[in-house]
């Protein structure tokens, strides 16, 4: 475990094993992409949002072996219920519901390891072998 002694540490952290997880993704990206990032950007990583294909299956898979995949972000803004007084239904975001149906969060944070990332990395690779 690395020793995280400013919040400066703490981004850098995020960053790498974010660079890690995108290295890891290279061939498979048909599958599962990393997340964009427009150029000149500094991304800090809250979250790792991928977009997969059989998202929900993978999310199965990865958690059954220990691996904290999650869905951050399953309903579209337009139809959660606090936003129906605007109207909006199925099909008015085509995009958006796509990429709520895709989109998996997987762990960057900053306490992991090098073999967790690699563990991850390995069982990504694994299911969409399958």
């Amino acid at each position: 475990s690395r020793v995280l002694d400013t919040i400066e540490d703490l981004v850098e952290a995020r960053i790498r094993n974010a660079r890690l997880l995108d290295e890891g993704l290279k061939g498979i990206e048909s599958c599962i992409r990393p997340p964009h990032r427009p150029e000149g950007n500094r991304e800090v990583y809250q979250l790792y949002l991928a977009t997969a294909t059989r998202r929900d299956e993978l999310v199965r898979f990865l958690t059954a072996r220990g691996v904290e995949a999650k869905v951050h972000y399953p309903i579209p803004l337009h139809l959660q219920e606090a936003a129906g007084y605007l109207g909006y239904g199925p099909g008015d975001f085509p995009v958006c519901e796509d990429h709520c149906k895709s989109i998996i969060s997987l762990p960057v944070h900053q306490h992991l390891t090098d073999d967790e990332i690699s563990y991850t990395i390995e069982h990504l690779r694994k299911f969409y072998s399958a």
